[in-house]
């Protein structure tokens, strides 16, 4: 795989099997070569019809934990792994406040950790 010098196209040959480790392997390589890639990545969400592509990933897995002086808010997307954020605390408090405004009061079980430690949230 190769970035072109504007960084606009990539050149790719792929004529062997692969395992599920290596095409995901393969993805993340990928997707480091996307984020160097011009036009980059929209900044707003794409409109339907647009060229740009967006996908949902429905009642995914995910955990919230602390990353330093952020909060790491991760999501399993069942095509791509597991896709981490490191959100500071006034983003983090918006979307606390959105969710807060925008759920019912005690249907959570967020509180639950499947894995033993009280600083992951699952």
């Amino acid at each position: 795989m190769k970035l072109s010098g504007d960084k606009k196209f990539i050149n790719l040959s792929i004529n062997e099997k692969l395992s599920a480790n290596e095409l995901s392997t393969l993805i993340y390589e990928l997707s480091l070569l996307r984020a160097e890639m011009l036009p980059e990545v929209p900044h707003n969400l794409p409109v339907s019809g647009n060229d740009n592509m967006a996908y949902m990933q429905y009642d995914p897995a995910l955990f919230i934990t602390t990353l330093g002086d952020n909060i790491g808010l991760g999501f399993r997307d069942s095509r791509l792994g597991w896709l981490i954020f490191s959100l500071p605390h006034s983003k983090a408090c918006n979307l606390r406040d959105y969710l807060i405004a925008n759920t019912q009061p005690g249907a959570s079980d967020l509180f639950s950790s499947n894995s033993g430690s009280d600083d992951i949230l699952h």
